[in-house]
């Protein structure tokens, strides 16, 4: 219950510790094996976003004025440096106003991307985490 003070209350979404570890154990005891041994190797178990990525993210939403984010599962190509692992693809989302849903944005469509880009040629989505493995610091979000 919500005390009378100033304190903000948490968000809706807010799942708790306790929800957290029981999913990650589900993962880990039931997607995570079989995704190991489909590429004969540990696979991705978490994905580490800086602060910074996470507020640039939430910038380039506000300038595409998007109103959300969809997360992909998808894996890295055999010659990339985390080679055949899971990787998140974070993509904005506008309102489709035909379905009621939401439609993806593709920045490279944006009238500003060529103004913006560095690199034409490299898809641009918001997937530069790092993935666990190999970048494991702690027991936290990794076993």
């Amino acid at each position: 219950m919500l005390q009378q003070n100033d304190a903000q209350p948490l968000p809706y979404f807010f799942v708790g510790g306790t929800v957290t570890n029981q999913r990650k154990a589900r993962f880990r005891a039931t997607k995570y094996p079989l995704l190991a041994a489909a590429i004969g190797k540990p696979d991705t178990r978490s994905v580490w976003y800086s602060r910074e990525h996470i507020e640039k993210l939430l910038w380039e939403m506000n300038h595409a004025d998007a109103d959300g984010l969809r997360v992909y599962f998808g894996a890295y190509a055999a010659t990339d440096t985390h080679s055949d692992q899971l990787c998140l693809l974070m993509v904005m989302t506008v309102p489709n106003t035909s379905t009621g849903g939401h439609t993806d944005i593709t920045i490279e469509d944006a009238a500003d991307y060529r103004d913006r880009a560095i690199d034409e040629e490299t898809p641009r989505d918001f997937n530069v985490g790092s993935p666990c493995p190999p970048a494991c610091d702690d027991d936290i979000g990794c076993h």
